[in-house]
């Protein structure tokens, strides 16, 4: 585990580093390496959607800005969460569910609504990068 700033964490972000955050100390996030991604209940449709794999490579400039600007929000509030970087994406894990960012916009699993916590934090930022899709959640 490390100890660093928030401008360190967002500028390894757009490095395209794997990272989860696990807390805070005063002006102090605690990361760590990401351990796994998928955790909690959701439905064959999320999981097949989540675990799509795009050409090799890794994300792109406007995702890694996005997944960048998403993170500096989440940290001023304060909020747990992984970053992991794929193939012309990037999966931001937080709260209940997921955030993936892909080439045609930006999909949400996990979430009941656009009023889930964290996403009226960072819901104005996603949308500024393309089409937003909130995914069936499960009955």
């Amino acid at each position: 585990m490390e100890r660093v700033s928030l401008q360190e964490v967002i500028s390894r972000i757009k490095n395209g580093e794997n990272l989860e955050v696990l807390g805070y100390e005063g002006d102090v996030v605690l990361i760590d390496k990401v351990k796994g991604i998928v955790k909690g209940e959701f439905s064959q449709e999320e999981l097949s959607e989540l675990k799509k794999r795009k050409p090799r490579g890794k994300p792109t400039k406007e995702q890694l800005e996005l997944a960048a600007e998403v993170a500096k929000l989440l940290g001023e509030a304060k909020k747990v969460f992984k970053i992991v970087c794929g193939p012309r994406e990037v999966t931001i894990r937080v709260g209940t569910g997921f955030i993936r960012v892909v080439d045609d916009g930006v999909k949400l699993a996990g979430y009941r609504s656009l009023e889930d916590d964290p996403l009226p934090l960072i819901i104005n930022t996603l949308r500024k990068y393309g089409n937003v899709k909130l995914l069936r959640p499960l009955k």
